[in-house]
């Protein structure tokens, strides 16, 4: 609950900040009344907050009351420039000051930090200082280029840098930088030939030509270069100068809340209206882990001001009022850290429930300050042109989202190789091996491994390291590339495959393996794949553990050790409500989902039921993993308690384990056929899976338009069985059960179905009927699938001309009606239901165009096509 002392400070802030004749200051009396307060009680509470130092007051007649010039409102530029002057950067600034005033010439230095800490403001504030203490002229250069610009572009980058085309030595960057500053950002980017320049500039103090007849005195250029902080090596044997940046997380808690006062106040400058966060909001901010630092909190804070500028957008001088559901998930989730830190964050917050930031302030602008006059240009032209406030609204929303997607200012992974913690799980030989491979790839196809890819590689080669002593194995194992997959890598990409097929010699003379053909072509596809790759989203993996910070920590270790930013985590607490915590974890399941599922790792308890639920309802994929290690845990503790022998209490808990983990499978596995309605095209698939399949599947056929319907045989089904997955020709999006088109089983060999239902990943080939055919004619007695050839394709095609079918449509109607030909011509005659009828009257148009387009089958097979089965095909092609 506010005191009124808050209210009164409070009031004070609302006054000076929106109101223009207020700016010197307010009197008690004007508080007074306008708080309908005993004057004598406001000037009581006025001087206490004097002596808070959150108020100053004037030696004026009448005394005016106004915000200390030290408030967050009052954040300039050049306090940016110094947070953490006097904390966590004194060191970085220290060793700086030391190299640049270096006796007779500065010395180069080398600063290292993760992304997002600062570095190009750091070198910036390097630059001015050398000014200021008269190491440069005041007109000096300063010369910034960033290498991962140019990462497919390395040849232009030797002429930028160095001047490596004939002529041009002249006009490269150092040559432009002499007498002041030339500052290469993620030098780490650079290929071997390019260090080897920089190395003989720093030796010899000279850039030399390709041919190295000529060469250009560039003493006179102070040389900056950062890289992340797990390349040092590359560098600090030639520069022995390096500062290193600290992460936000490793800064003191007073510099954070620097930060988001900072940006908050630049933020209300380029939105021209005040901006206003509750306690709640500053708190969430200071207590979030920010992976790629400043930037991070920097991004998330325009963000959160943008989407909430759109909410005022039609309402003048309102302030924009930033709420916590403005920022994602993790910040809002960060509230539960309060209880541990809640001491750190009140001695800095205290008891002020607002923060106010004016907009009068006067700061520097950055490459986003274009942002909110955009959306003000946006919101006038669909105002004028007569669109309601609420669609103007999504459209600017969208907009936004959209926005600082392209900025992809929160990337999926770091855009840097942490060998450090790789090393810990694979080998140091196959990192140094495919580091190598890495630059190879730079410098001969252009191509710059993604550091996923970079992983994924280490990974993949550590895992055929541990098969040292057995060629045999990786020869004979059941193999991920097909010959038609290989012929078609080699053909297509004939310069990845010869880079790989040099570095699986390069495998064999560390290791003594031989790669056969197959592994090489899985090597090239990890370049192909970074080459060619358009990204549609990519599953990504939550934990979900009972306990306070389980999940947590499990996310954690795994982004640490595989620097892959798809990890997520929610800590479900005992005694939190299970119905809560279902919506907690829909809300991070709906935020992470790029749109290709999540797969959840989790312990006991009722997780499944929440998870079932939340994919039917919400149309998301998931998948589940059971890891019952909490339950294990239990009962261990307990047995300990109890018995004395340990070798009893671990043999009867590993017998336990197995015990469970084959009562996880009692439960037979089926696959259901599906199509949407008569029960051929269903049972036609049933039959190619039991002909051809050898994994021991039941299968069951189900032809159900209703989706209530569906679902309920479903769950009846699941109470029996454990459902693998749903084959057919359309996805019925149910309690996360795969579902495999069935355009996957015909335009794939018949001998390929077991690795189809597995989800192994084949190369499709186009789609036809072909495989229909072998199979129908083996299956139909009274229909001439030669004749079937000749006629039905074109039906479909007619159909697909008139209703725009896709591929599943097509394929399924094509078997349905197959097999409606089939019972035809076998005697079976279809009865007409009310509900058929009813259909049929509604889409008399679509009656009269189908009756029409399949008459040339009645007439060649010499059948009468029943309303009833119209009906079902008008159901299919309108997706009824």
């Amino acid at each position: 609950m506010k005191t009124m002392k808050d209210i009164v400070f409070e009031f004070i802030q609302r006054e000076m900040l929106s109101n223009g004749t207020s700016k010197e200051g307010v009197t008690t009396k004007e508080i007074a009344e306008a708080l309908n307060l005993q004057r004598s009680n406001v000037s009581t509470l006025l001087n206490d907050l004097v002596k808070e130092e959150k108020l100053e007051k004037t030696a004026t007649r009448p005394v005016l009351y106004k915000i200390r010039n030290n408030t967050a409102s009052d954040y300039e530029l050049s306090q940016m420039k110094f947070i953490g002057i006097d904390g966590s950067l004194s060191k970085a600034i220290q060793i700086a000051k030391a190299a640049i005033l270096y006796p007779k010439h500065s010395l180069n230095v080398l600063v290292t930090a993760k992304a997002g800490c600062g570095t190009s403001f750091f070198c910036n504030f390097m630059y001015m200082f050398c000014k200021e203490a008269k190491i440069m002229q005041a007109d000096a250069p300063f010369i910034k280029v960033n290498c991962r610009y140019y990462r497919n572009h390395m040849d232009e980058l030797d002429n930028l840098l160095f001047g490596q085309e004939k002529g041009k030595l002249d006009n490269c960057y150092f040559s432009m930088a002499k007498g002041g500053m030339l500052f290469i950002d993620n030098a780490e980017l650079l290929n071997a030939h390019q260090q080897s320049l920089i190395f003989d500039f720093l030796e010899t103090g000279m850039i030399y030509s390709a041919d190295r007849k000529e060469y250009m005195d560039c003493k006179d250029v102070y040389l900056v270069l950062s890289c992340n902080s797990s390349h040092v090596g590359q560098y600090n044997q030639r520069i022995p100068m390096i500062i290193e940046l600290p992460q936000l997380k490793d800064r003191p808690l007073i510099e954070r809340f620097d930060f988001v006062n900072y940006f908050f106040s630049i933020e209300a400058n380029n939105a021209k209206r005040n901006i206003e966060i509750s306690q709640e909001v500053m708190q969430a901010l200071l207590l979030t882990e920010y992976s790629r630092n400043i930037k991070e909190l920097e991004m998330e804070i325009k963000k959160a001001c943008a989407t909430a500028c759109v909410r005022v957008m039609d309402v003048p001088n309102s302030p924009i009022i930033v709420d916590l559901h403005d920022f994602n998930s993790n910040i809002q989730k960060s509230l539960v850290k309060m209880r541990f830190r809640s001491q750190d964050i009140l001695s800095l917050v205290g008891s002020q429930n607002c923060f106010i930031y004016d907009c009068n302030g006067t700061f520097q602008s950055n490459h986003h300050d274009e942002l909110y006059n955009e959306m003000h240009m946006q919101y006038k032209e669909l105002s004028n042109r007569g669109i309601n406030a609420k669609a103007i609204q999504d459209v600017i929303n969208n907009h936004v989202t959209n926005l600082f997607k392209q900025y992809n200012y929160n990337h999926g992974y770091d855009e840097s190789y942490d060998t450090e913690q790789l090393s810990k799980i694979v080998d140091f030989r196959i990192i140094e091996l495919v580091q190598k491979f890495s630059e190879m790839t730079k410098t001969e196809l252009k191509i710059i491994l993604k550091p996923s890819v970079f992983y994924g590689l280490c990974l993949h080669m550590n895992s055929l390291l541990s098969i040292k002593s057995s060629l045999l194995s990786i020869k004979s194992s059941h193999s991920r590339v097909d010959n038609d997959q290989l012929n078609f890598i080699v053909q297509n990409y004939p310069k990845e495959y010869a880079l790989s097929a040099q570095f699986a010699l390069d495998f064999k003379d560390m290791s003594g393996i031989e790669l056969p053909p197959e592994e090489i072509a899985i090597i090239t596809m990890f370049l192909v794949k970074t080459k060619d790759e358009i990204d549609n989203g990519h599953p990504v993996l939550l934990y979900i553990l009972h306990g306070s910070g389980i999940a947590e920590a499990l996310k954690e270790v795994t982004i640490s050790l595989t620097h892959c930013n798809n990890v997520y985590s929610y800590d479900l607490h005992l005694e939190k409500d299970n119905l809560k915590a279902m919506d907690e974890i829909r809300s991070l399941i709906l935020k992470i989902d790029e749109g290709q599922g999540v797969i959840v790792i989790y312990d006991m308890g009722s997780i499944r039921t929440m998870l079932d639920t939340i994919a039917q309802e919400n149309d998301v994929k998931i998948r589940y993993i059971h890891i019952p290690i909490t339950l294990i845990g239990i009962d261990v503790a307990r047995k300990c308690l109890q018995e004395e022998d340990i070798d009893y209490v671990y043999h009867t808990t590993l017998l336990e384990m197995k015990s469970l983990d084959d009562n996880k499978n009692y439960k037979r596995e089926v696959v259901i056929t599906l199509c949407q309605t008569g029960d051929g095209g269903a049972f036609q698939l049933k039959q190619y899976i039991d002909q051809y399949s050898k994994l021991g599947f039941k299968t069951i056929p189900l032809a159900i338009s209703k989706r209530d319907e569906l679902i309920k045989k479903v769950m009846e089904i699941k109470k029996i069985y454990t459902i693998h997955c749903f084959v057919g020709t359309y996805n019925p999006n149910l309690l996360g059960i795969p579902y495999i088109s069935i355009n996957k089983v015909f335009e794939n060999r018949a001998e390929d179905i077991d690795r189809i239902l597995m989800f192994e990943p084949l190369q499709s080939k186009c789609m036809g009927y072909s495989g229909i055919y072998s199979f129908l004619e083996e299956q139909f007695k009274f229909i001439s699938v030669s004749k079937l050839k000749s006629i039905l394709p074109s039906i479909v095609d007619q159909l697909d001309v008139v209703y725009s079918l896709n591929s599943e449509q097509k394929i399924g109607l094509f078997i349905h009606i197959a097999c409606l030909l089939e019972k035809c011509k076998e005697g079976i005659h279809f009865a007409l239901g009310k509900e058929e009828r009813q259909l049929i009257d509604l889409y008399e148009d679509d009656y009269k165009t189908i009756s029409k387009i399949i008459k040339p089958l009645e007439k060649n097979f010499k059948v009468i096509i029943d309303d009833s089965q119209i009906a079902c095909i008008i159901r299919i092609v309108n997706k009824i």
